[in-house]
Formats: structure tokens, C-alpha cells, sequence
């Protein structure tokens, strides 16, 4: 019950800090640091809201008194400082309970199986959850890494081991659920390598694989940084004529029919008036399935149910219609445009834009405006006082630069909204060329080009050029980025097109 009380404490606030004090103050993005703090040094240099106090070696992250801080999820798991990610977040989040808002990804909310997957019930292969044991189900068999197939390597590299039991620890338990199952490959060492850098100088004990084993299960008890971080959470939030969650309202192209918005996994076929009041439903929806997890961290007897299952569900990469799992891409890998019924809906509402992470896309943010046929038509087909929805914008950058030991490299953007519904972006890329623009005023940013490639970004003219140039990239089979450098003459030789 104290939990429950926390919760209706904080989201009462927020509720009350969302239509007074922050509808006069901008509001800065930071998403997908996934452990990553080089990165959030790095964002913090491009930053007007966020910035870095020093004390001894020990950094902390603060919010400047005119900002709101929207974290969109994935704090942890494939960066050198996971937990000094979450504590720093969690830490802001308590000191502003009002300005900071913690949106969950799939790599926050996955860690809720390890009460259940690690509890000593679990250790016994003839008894555990089938759907464990033969997992991941949601990835195709002929890729699929299975425990038993996981635990029977572990054997073979053990010459003389009696049997696979031998085998069957925590320790291997949890390395075949990072590696396997929740896409943190090398996290297990890196956790390690953490936890040394947090012991007392002189102090020369290792640390042992079961104190890594011990600090992932620490993290999610009462009192562990990344249950406070799930519980200070949200799937969306909603200020500024913006709409922002962690992966998106759409997958892929796919029929609208199958969209986010408007869906609430235990009101399948209810209909809101609004994006907002969609929003709240989701919310309290999320905090229930917390709070489950809470009071029944382990399966049932019949390892049928377990607390929070079905929020576990939802960020899986096969479920339908979540916010956590929205990826809107082409197969290809290029964007593509909400479809017109849906972004006729958030226009209705009053929401401009989408503003998501989770899917990496790039050197910095990929704006994707809304063909100019369907702007128009939002227009004209509702009251004029009725803001036509934009744009997305998709911000998970960490692929930057795959050169780089990390991926990211130098390259790091802020993207700021003001009250008026105003974006603005600013940033390195990974080459450390500048780049400044607004989007709403920009008439390239966003747009698809007759040759198949989209302008990515406005560069800043530190010559005082008196032609402006862009940024525009082409993505080939899913994941192969080309990056071509145009002033604005070439754009319209080229042309639009859309």
C-alpha cells in the first residue's frame, strides 16, 4: 500500500503540474541512453536545459529552473554506466517530481522477469515455466537460443562436469536471459566492471559472479534503483501540442486498424474522447501492472500467471499495438508518414507532433513531416482554431557512428520543445559538423526527395555562407545508412516529393 500511495501522489502531481506551472516552461528530450553516461556528457554540452554539477569525481545531473526534463525510456543495458544512468535519472525525478517525467522502454520493463525467472523455485528445469525454457517465443525458432540449448554449451565447455546441472545457476541463467532474450550482449561484464569502479580504493577483492548476480536482483527489490525508476514511470505523456512515448504509435506501414493510439490492453474496445484522456487510461493501466508485479513478483503454482505479466507482454517485439514496441519504418529503413485516419485523430486533439525513440536512425533525429496533401486536408476539414498535425520525430541515436568503440561517438542533439508547440534542434554529428533548425520553419527538413533520399538536418554556417545546406541520407536494407551533403540549390534541382 505505500507504493500505491507514492504512485497516486506523484501522478496527482503531475496531473496538476501538466495545465499549470510546466505550460510556461520548454521541455527537453533525452532518450535511449541505454547505460551509455559518455553520451549524456555529450548531450548536456548541446544542452539549454540540462547541464552537469561536479563534486570530486562524482557528476550529477540538474535541471535548469525553466526546463522539463521528458527521459523517453531505455536507460540501461548496453553502456559501461547502466546504474549510475538510472540513479541519476531516478535521483532528478525525485528532486522534481513535477518537471521530470520518466517514460519506460522495453529495457526498463523486461527487468521485471528477474524476480520471477531467478527465484529459486525457477532453478529446477523439470518445473520452471515451459514458455521460459523454450524461449524466447517471440523469436523464430531457427534463431532461437534456447535455456536448455544455452546451458548444454555451458556444459560442453566444461570438460569433466558431472552433469548439466552443474551448469544450471543464476549466474548462467542470467547471462542467457541479457544475451538471448533482452539484446544486452556483454552487459553481465559490464555490470561487473561497474560495481569494481564502486569499490573503495585500496579494496582488492574481485568482484565475484554471484555479486553480479546479486546487484541485477538488488535493482528490482524494494528499494532498488530501477524498481523506484519503474515505479516513477509512464508509457506516455502528453504537453505542448505533443504527444511523446518511447517507440511509437504505428508498426511500420501496417493497417491503421492496428495503431496504439486510442489502446488499452484491458479496454480493448473502448473508445476515449480524447489523446489525452487515451493517455491517462494507458497510465493508470501501467501503474496497476506495476504495482501486480509488486505484490506478486514470482509465477503462480501453475506458473500460469506471475504480477506484471501483461505489461511484460506488451514490450515484447511481437505485440501489437504498443507504445513501448512502435517502430515507424519502412522495411527498408526509412520512415514513413502516420497514416492520414490517425493523424487526423491526434489533430483533433491538438497534438502537432509525435515525438518517440526506441528504433535507432542515425547521426541525429530524423524528422518525418506529413505529406503536404494530408496537412492540408487537416486544415480544411476542421475548425480553424484546430492545429493540423506535423510531424514525428524519431530521436534514439545510438548508432550514430559505428565506427566508434560505442556506436555513438561525438555525436549528440537536443531536442527542445517550447510552450507554444515550437521544436528546436541542436547538435554535433558524429564528424562534428553543427547542425540548428527548426522544423516547423525549415521547408526542407523531413521531406522526401524525388532521388529517394530525405533531408536529415539544417547544418549551422559558421562561414556565413550565404546558401544554406543540409544533411539527406538513404537507408538500404534495414540498416545500411548513406549520408550525402547538399546546399539548398541541389535540394531544388532534385526536388520534392511530397
Amino acid at each position: 500500500m505505500r507504493y500505491l500511495s507514492i504512485l497516486l501522489l506523484n501522478w496527482m502531481r503531475m496531473s496538476v503540474a501538466s495545465v499549470t506551472a510546466n505550460s510556461t516552461r520548454r521541455v527537453a528530450l533525452l532518450t535511449d541512453v541505454e547505460g551509455n553516461w559518455q553520451y549524456v556528457r555529450n548531450v548536456v554540452r548541446q544542452s539549454s536545459c540540462l547541464q552537469l554539477t561536479a563534486s570530486g569525481q562524482e557528476e550529477t545531473l540538474e535541471l535548469r529552473d525553466d526546463c522539463v526534463l521528458v527521459f523517453g525510456g531505455d536507460a540501461g543495458d548496453k553502456g559501461d554506466y547502466t546504474l549510475k544512468c538510472y540513479e541519476q535519472l531516478v535521483h532528478l525525478k525525485e528532486k522534481h517530481p513535477d518537471r521530470v517525467v520518466l517514460l519506460v522502454g522495453n529495457r526498463d520493463v523486461n527487468k521485471m522477469r528477474l524476480t520471477s525467472e531467478l527465484n529459486d523455485t525457477e532453478m529446477d528445469l523439470s518445473f520452471m515455466a515451459k514458455e521460459i525454457l523454450e524461449g524466447p517465443t517471440w523469436v523464430p525458432q531457427d534463431k532461437r537460443v534456447t535455456l536448455k540449448k544455452f546451458l548444454e554449451d555451458q556444459h560442453k565447455g566444461q570438460d569433466g562436469a558431472p552433469g548439466k546441472e552443474v551448469v544450471n545457476t543464476k549466474v548462467n541463467r542470467l547471462k542467457w536471459m541479457l544475451e538471448h532474450t533482452m539484446g544486452a550482449q556483454g552487459d553481465f561484464e559490464r555490470r561487473r566492471a561497474e560495481l569494481k569502479l564502486r569499490q573503495e580504493v585500496g579494496d582488492e577483492k574481485g568482484v565475484t559472479d554471484d555479486d553480479v548476480v546479486k546487484s541485477y536482483l538488488d535493482s528490482v527489490k524494494e528499494g532498488g534503483v530501477l524498481r523506484e525508476y519503474l515505479l516513477h514511470g509512464s508509457l506516455a505523456f502528453v504537453t505542448h501540442q505533443t504527444l511523446f512515448v518511447h517507440g511509437g504509435i504505428i508498426n511500420e506501414n501496417k493497417d491503421a486498424s492496428l495503431s496504439a493510439l486510442g489502446r488499452v490492453p484491458d479496454e480493448p474496445s473502448k473508445h476515449f474522447d480524447s489523446v489525452l484522456e487515451w493517455v491517462d487510461k494507458l497510465n493508470a493501466w501501467y501503474r496497476n501492472q506495476v504495482q501486480e508485479w509488486i505484490d506478486l513478483p514470482t509465477w503462480n503454482e501453475d506458473h500460469s500467471s506471475r504480477g506484471g505479466n501483461e505489461l511484460l507482454n506488451y514490450v515484447l517485439p511481437d505485440y501489437t499495438g504498443s507504445v513501448v514496441m512502435g517502430r515507424h519504418l519502412l522495411p527498408s529503413g526509412m520512415p514513413t508518414p502516420i497514416p492520414a485516419e490517425i493523424a487526423s485523430l491526434l489533430s483533433e486533439s491538438g497534438i502537432r507532433r509525435v515525438i518517440i525513440g526506441h528504433t535507432p536512425h542515425g547521426n541525429c533525429p530524423t524528422v518525418v513531416k506529413q505529406p503536404r496533401h494530408q496537412q492540408d486536408t487537416c486544415v480544411a476539414d476542421r475548425r480553424s482554431n484546430v492545429e493540423a498535425f506535423e510531424d514525428v520525430i524519431m530521436c534514439d541515436t545510438s548508432y550514430s557512428d559505428a565506427g566508434a568503440p560505442d556506436n555513438r561517438g561525438r555525436a549528440a542533439t537536443e531536442v527542445v520543445v517550447e510552450p507554444s508547440g515550437r521544436v528546436l534542434v541542436n547538435g554535433v554529428l558524429e564528424d562534428g559538423r553543427h547542425i540548428k533548425y527548426d522544423p516547423d520553419e525549415d521547408p526542407w527538413v523531413g521531406r522526401w526527395l524525388q532521388d529517394g533520399t530525405m533531408v536529415k538536418a539544417r547544418l549551422v554556417d559558421d562561414e556565413a555562407s550565404e546558401e544554406a545546406s543540409y544533411l539527406v541520407f538513404q537507408v538500404e536494407n534495414g540498416y545500411s545508412y548513406t549520408y550525402h551533403y547538399r546546399t539548398a540549390s541541389q535540394l531544388l534541382e532534385i526536388g520534392l516529393k511530397n
